[in-house]
């Protein structure tokens, strides 16, 4: 299915899945992948794709220094100390993750943005020249 259907389409398509966090006995680090079944088990579903973003449950106080026009804290979230996010792009903490994207696509104050997938799409169709 993702090389006759999703890698032969020229529309945008976006998968949604959960991640799982496994023990890499040879790199000795945990690695978050999607977990999947049969061939694509050993490359992995994101590798079918050129943009891999995570949402994530983030505190308020690790947004600190990422301040950007997609990132917009609200009062309630700032009331419960978090924000859920899409992570755009690795950090420290996240090294082992399948984030990615194409050089430029991201600012590195855009390492985390709103959870709206729309920003995505806009940001998608600005860097590749593409009209909505």
């Amino acid at each position: 299915m993702m090389q006759q259907k999703v890698a032969a389409s020229s529309k945008t398509i976006i998968f949604t899945a959960h991640n799982e966090e496994v023990l890499d006995e040879n790199a000795g680090a945990m690695v978050q992948k999607v977990p999947i079944k049969g061939a694509l088990k050993g490359n992995g579903l994101e590798s079918y794709f050129s943009t891999v973003i995570y949402t994530r449950k983030v505190p308020i106080t690790k947004l600190k220094g990422y301040e950007n026009p997609l990132l917009n804290i609200t009062e309630e979230e700032e009331m419960l100390g978090f924000k859920y996010v899409y992570q755009t792009k690795l950090t420290k903490d996240m090294v082992n993750s399948r984030i990615r994207g194409p050089m430029g696509l991201w600012s590195n104050n855009e390492t985390f943005i709103d959870n709206n997938i729309q920003i995505v799409m806009d940001r998608l169709n600005e860097y590749y020249g593409e009209d909505e």
